[in-house]
């Protein structure tokens, strides 16, 4: 079956907005209980106690969000999860994929704004934390189906 990009695109910017919104609350929430510091001015955000402290709880929450959103995507009821298609899945896993990789660009790198990162900063100084991003994205499409044929059978 073919993926449905317009279904892919609106699940992943839906999916992309709510764990953002709730990665960058979990680092104010922090800051706020342990009145940790901001960081000077012309430090990175990377930099930031609260946002060190915190980021392994983004990737953890990836891990979460991400394979719901492709629990509503494969959410049809003609379909059975296994009569599921591979080459849909693969899809569907690099879709979601490059959309963040260029979102996280553009958003995070090329428009300037207090979160904003260099380069090198975002894919060297970020390490691990946006490969895992990257690979909790790609895999929860695999995730889903794999614990929906293990939890149906």
């Amino acid at each position: 079956m073919k993926i449905n990009f317009s279904r892919a695109l609106v699940l992943f910017f839906t999916a992309y907005v709510i764990v953002t919104v709730l990665a960058t609350a979990i680092s104010i929430i922090y800051a706020i209980v342990y009145k940790t510091p901001a960081p000077a001015p012309g430090i990175t955000v990377l930099k930031s106690e609260s946002f060190a402290a915190t980021v392994p709880y983004h990737v953890l929450l990836m891990f979460f969000i991400w394979p719901l959103f492709a629990w509503k995507y494969f959410q049809n009821p003609r379909q059975k999860i296994s009569s599921l298609q591979s080459p849909e899945i693969w899809h569907l896993s690099f879709c979601w994929l490059i959309s963040a990789i260029v979102v996280d660009f553009v958003g995070f790198v090329l428009i300037r704004h207090p979160y904003s990162l260099t380069p090198h900063e975002f894919y060297i100084d970020y390490q691990p934390w946006i490969s895992l991003i990257y690979c909790a994205i790609f895999l929860s499409p695999w995730v889903y189906v794999k614990f929906s044929q293990m939890m149906f059978k």
